[in-house]
């Protein structure tokens, strides 16, 4: 197998491992090299060497899969600001600067909301060393290859100025490709020939601030319309989340109501079993002396008979 080949294949197997949760990479990632040790030794070092992601590094994995334009979003938004600062072109950067605070921090939300969703919840700090990730991208657009990637092993960091450290930072350097070839130096040309040469280089330049200016434009038009899809995604999102809430709500008051006209049903209720334990008694009462009286008056019955006799028996 060509070096070619067996990178391609060790780059689609890291792609199907970093897709795991953290919880599972370890077991696949041996469990898989031990398969490959049958038939390919080498290929099978390999992916025994791959890392096991950061937490970190995993969510920008995952948002890289499943939220595919959002990630979108975000590399071309930083590709338009790296364009306006290469154009100084302050109120654009401006913008763009503001565009990006808002995209930043909406997609951390939706990251913590993803991690939630595929059983890995994440904390604050991990998020915020997503979104340091994601503007380590925007900067530097090897730093964005990466995270395109879904290879990343740990998280980025930029200082906006120098290039993204990407050493050990992806699965499979390979995967996002190589930096071009620095132009060889020229030998030294007579006058005559450096003078048109650089008005031929002056030329070129032209032409290619012109392309450059249209192509900057175009990744603008291209960054505000994934932006403005962000944006509208998110909005939808939030307002679906607004209106759970407002349910739950509803829910929670409705429920509060019916527990306070249960309470009231129970208090009513052990005044009604009180009230009725009281008659009971003043019926048991009332039989006794019904009772009584009855025997009175059948005694007030056989003296009244006696009575009689006496007085008939006189006659």
């Amino acid at each position: 197998m060509s070096q070619e080949a067996a990178d391609t294949d060790l780059a689609g197997i890291a792609v199907e491992l970093y897709a795991l949760l953290p919880k599972d990479f370890t077991a696949a990632r041996n469990e898989r090299a031990k398969e490959l040790g049958k038939t390919d030794k080498e290929l099978s070092k390999q992916v025994r060497g791959l890392p096991k992601p950061s937490t970190a590094a995993w969510l920008v994995n995952m948002l890289a899969a499943h939220r595919r334009d959002e990630i979108d979003g975000i590399i071309g938004l930083g590709a338009a600001m790296r364009e306006a600062q290469d154009e100084l072109d302050p109120q654009q950067l401006r913008e763009l600067s503001d565009q990006r605070h808002r995209l930043l921090a909406a997609i951390a939300k939706q990251g913590r909301k993803l991690a939630k969703e595929l059983g890995h919840p994440v904390s604050e700090t991990i998020a915020a060393d997503v979104e340091q990730t994601l503007r380590a991208a925007m900067a530097d657009p090897a730093a964005a290859a990466a995270v395109a990637s879904g290879l990343l092993t740990d998280s980025l960091s930029s200082n906006g100025l120098d290039p993204v450290e990407l050493d050990g930072k992806v699965a499979v350097p390979e995967a996002i490709g190589e930096a071009p070839p620095t132009a060889p130096k020229t030998k030294q040309k007579p006058v005559d020939e450096l003078a048109k040469r650089r008005t031929e280089r002056a030329a070129r330049t032209d032409r290619e601030k012109q392309r450059r200016a249209e192509e900057a434009e175009r990744r603008r038009q291209k960054a505000q319309a994934d932006v403005d899809k962000a944006a509208r995604r998110l909005a939808e999102t939030e307002a679906g989340e607004q209106e759970a809430e407002a349910e739950v709500e509803q829910i929670s008051v409705k429920r509060d109501e019916l527990a306070a006209e249960l309470a009231e049903l129970k208090s009513r209720t052990r005044t009604l079993e009180r009230s009725i334990t009281a008659v009971d008694t003043e019926a048991a009462a009332a039989e006794d002396r019904l009772e009584e009286a009855t025997r009175s008056a059948a005694e007030a019955r056989r003296g009244l008979q006696r009575a009689r006799k006496a007085l008939e028996d006189q006659d």
